[in-house]
């Protein structure tokens, strides 16, 4: 990938601090892109701390501030919930976000923001049972039932970029994801998602090891320093505010997903699957093959390569910073 284009163009990275917003900032200053990444509630790693600069986007003027003087703004802000977070409180996190979203689009307009790339997600799509594509997206199906909130949101927050698009022509790159995993995930028991906390549970030598749902769930796990060079690509070649997905694009089932935790942790326990707790939806896997078209095929991590560096990073004193 060819990336002469970020030299010396000013890089905001907005949600630095969270696993996508860390593993970008650690490759822009890989890149010596001259970059700002931003933190609110959780402090950035020590080793970057320097490249960091607390704002609240739930305030207008923190979003003109922050992004006044960039070329390029990395969107990555949403405040994130587990399915048990989403059960409880299935809206909690919608009304900050479209603040958020809505109030750094205005910003970026305002401020002559050259190219801007920010993360939609996979909730966007209603219930498949294949690998389901850009142009596959049917709104007038609701996204499923756990996601109506957050999906619609995102629905709102695509059209949106489209139309800052196409009426102030602010270059917009929109990436729709999978289930993101990797260093610097969150292994909170409150707010973690699957990979971690089977993780953090499976190094605790957790006995029975009960996993919620009854194992045939299927999902689509990406990678997140695959996910950054993604974004990359986007942000040099596909700011056109039309959708594009990028994920692994390989289906794996939560039963073969805890296997391969369970062996990479050495945890020898036969686990223990309970339908009558909350899953997410059967089927969610992403088409990856308008993005191979566009972007060019993106190495990919294997599923058992990614889950060993994250457990590696875990045990670290990397985590603990």
């Amino acid at each position: 990938m060819n990336l002469d284009s970020m030299t010396g163009r000013n890089v905001l990275v907005a949600g630095g601090a969270g696993l996508l917003g860390i593993s970008l900032t650690k490759r822009l200053v890989s890149l010596e892109a001259p970059v700002k990444s931003t933190y609110f509630h959780r402090k950035p790693p020590e080793q970057l701390r320097r490249y960091f600069h607390r704002y609240d986007f739930t305030r207008f003027e923190d979003c003109l501030a922050a992004t006044k003087g960039q070329d390029y703004v990395i969107m990555s802000v949403a405040q994130g919930s587990g399915v048990s977070g989403m059960q409880q409180s299935p809206a909690v996190t919608i009304p900050p976000d479209l603040k958020i979203y809505a109030g750094l689009l205005e910003a970026c307009a305002q401020n002559k923001v050259e190219k801007v790339v920010w993360i939609s997600s996979s909730t966007v799509y209603q219930e498949a049972s294949y690998p389901i594509r850009e142009d596959q997206l049917d709104l007038n199906q609701s996204p499923y039932e756990l996601y109506q909130g957050v999906g619609w949101m995102n629905r709102y927050l695509e059209q949106l970029a489209l139309a800052y698009y196409k009426e102030y022509g602010l270059q917009i790159g929109t990436i729709r994801t999978a289930n993101i995993y990797g260093p610097y995930d969150r292994f909170d028991d409150q707010v973690s998602h699957v990979i971690p906390a089977l993780i953090k549970r499976a190094l605790c030598k957790e006995n029975p090891f009960v996993v919620w749902g009854d194992g045939r769930t299927v999902r689509d796990f990406v990678y997140v320093e695959d996910l950054v060079e993604g974004v990359l690509m986007v942000l040099n070649e596909n700011c056109t505010a039309d959708p594009i997905n990028i994920s692994n694009g390989t289906p794996i089932s939560i039963k073969d997903l805890v296997d391969v935790v369970l062996d990479i942790c050495d945890h020898h326990v036969s686990p223990q699957y309970d339908p009558d707790m909350p899953s997410a939806v059967p089927y969610r896997v992403l088409d990856n093959t308008k993005a191979n078209a566009l972007l060019g095929r993106i190495e990919k991590t294997s599923l058992r390569e990614g889950i060993r560096r994250t457990v590696e990073w875990y045990t670290s004193d990397l985590s603990r910073e």
